[in-house]
């Protein structure tokens, strides 16, 4: 018998007590929310070893805290280089219905199942002041340079990886440029 989105849920939910089934999932994806980041190895091995979930698609984060600051961008006033009069782009952006901000950086992990041609999403709200969540580079290799480059833009650390340093930004460069509060600094690359 084929395995379904339902079942899919229903077996995590069955073994993760503090997980639940995502309010809005991930398009129509079943979406999983996690209660505690403990919670991910676990639900990881589940996927894997008993649901054949054996590909690991994406590790992302979003950053929930507000409108990103216009500062943390290095622009020209004028977006259209070859358009001398272009107008400029609006800079204030506006929340609107099904946008609430909070301080948390929402975790989020895609599973594929190329057998069964299923994919489903696990979440975990981290807080931004301390985000820490374990590594999955011992179950899956693949998030190695996933897990870097989260860490890099956003600075969420993985606990027991095996080599966490930069991917993307210089040495040089401070601070986390995905976060909606990063404010560039002038470095020696700017106009």
């Amino acid at each position: 018998m084929p395995l379904t989105k339902e079942d899919v849920i229903a077996r995590l939910l069955a073994r993760l007590p503090k997980a639940e089934a995502a309010s809005v999932p991930v398009r129509d994806y079943p979406t999983v929310r996690l209660g505690a980041p403990e919670d991910l190895p676990a639900a990881a091995r589940l996927l894997k070893g008993e649901l054949g979930f054996e590909y690991l698609e994406m590790v992302t984060a979003v950053d929930w805290l507000g409108p990103v600051r216009q500062e943390g961008f290095v622009s020209s006033r004028n977006p259209h280089p070859f358009l001398a009069q272009a107008p400029a782009p609006p800079v204030t952006p506006v929340a609107g219905p099904g946008i609430s901000y909070h301080p948390i950086l929402d975790m989020l992990w895609s599973f594929g199942n190329l057998r069964e041609n299923l994919k489903v999403f696990l979440r975990l709200a981290v807080p931004r002041d301390r985000p820490e969540v374990p590594t999955l580079t011992g179950l899956f290799p693949a998030a190695d340079w996933q897990e870097r480059e989260a860490f890099d833009l956003l600075g969420i650390r993985f606990t027991g990886h095996p080599n966490l340093i930069k991917i993307l930004t210089p040495d040089f460069l401070t601070g986390h440029p995905l976060r909606k509060d990063y404010v560039h600094q002038k470095d020696p690359y700017d106009e």
